[in-house]
C-alpha cells in the first residue's frame, strides 16, 4: 500500500486533495522531461566533460583516423612516383639511340661534375643542335630524341641531364646578321 492510500484510509486526506497532489506531481514530472529535451536541441551548447571515457575514446579515434589518412596519402604519393618512374624508364628504353661504333667523347655537365658519353659524329652534331638529349637512369646515361626528352622533362625533370635548347646558328645566318635599326 502506498502512502497516499494509507492517508486516504485514515481520513487525513480527501480524494480530491489526493488527486490534486497527483496531478501536480505529474505536471512537474512532464516539465522536467521537457527541460531535458530542450537542453538536447541543437544550438544549445552543452559543456563537454573532457575527462570522460567516451570523450577520450572519441579523441583517440579521431587521431587514429587522421594518422591513417596521412599514411594513405604517403602511400599514394609513393605509388604515383613509382608509376612515373616506370613511364620514364619505358620511354627511355624504347626510344634510346644506340651506336656501337661511337668513338667521339661528348662531354656534358651533370650536377657539379663533367661527364662524358661516347657518340658518333652525327649524334655529336644532333646533341649540339638540340635534336638529341642525354638522360640518366639507374646510374647509366642514354641518348634519346629531343621530343621524348621534353615528355620526360614534364614528368621527371631530374632524369634529363643534358638538352641543348639553343639551336645552333647556321653559317649563312651568321655571315649576314640583321641590323637592329633596319627600317623599311
Amino acid at each position: 500500500m502506498s502512502l497516499q492510500d494509507q492517508l486516504l484510509k485514515t481520513g487525513l486526506v480527501s480524494k480530491t486533495d489526493a488527486k490534486k497532489v497527483e496531478k501536480q506531481a505529474k505536471s512537474k514530472y512532464h516539465q522536467q522531461q521537457k527541460q531535458k529535451i530542450k537542453k538536447k536541441k541543437p544550438g544549445k551548447t552543452e559543456t563537454v566533460d573532457t575527462q570522460s571515457a567516451a570523450y577520450m575514446a572519441a579523441k583517440v579515434r579521431e587521431e587514429q583516423i587522421a594518422h591513417a589518412k596521412k599514411l594513405n596519402q604517403q602511400k599514394e604519393a609513393e605509388r604515383q612516383q613509382k608509376a612515373l618512374m616506370a613511364q620514364v624508364s619505358d620511354m627511355i628504353q624504347h626510344h634510346q639511340v644506340n651506336d656501337l661504333n661511337a668513338e667521339i667523347a661528348y662531354h656534358f655537365i651533370e650536377g657539379r661534375f663533367v661527364k662524358r658519353i661516347f657518340v658518333n659524329a652525327k649524334q655529336q652534331q644532333q646533341l649540339a643542335n638540340g635534336d638529341l638529349a642525354i638522360t640518366a637512369l639507374n646510374d647509366s646515361h642514354y641518348i634519346v630524341p629531343a621530343p621524348i626528352a621534353e615528355k620526360i622533362l614534364a614528368r621527371m625533370p631530374e632524369v634529363v641531364v643534358y638538352l641543348n635548347k639553343e639551336k645552333a646558328i647556321d653559317a649563312d645566318e651568321q655571315a649576314y646578321p640583321v641590323p637592329d635599326d633596319l627600317m623599311w
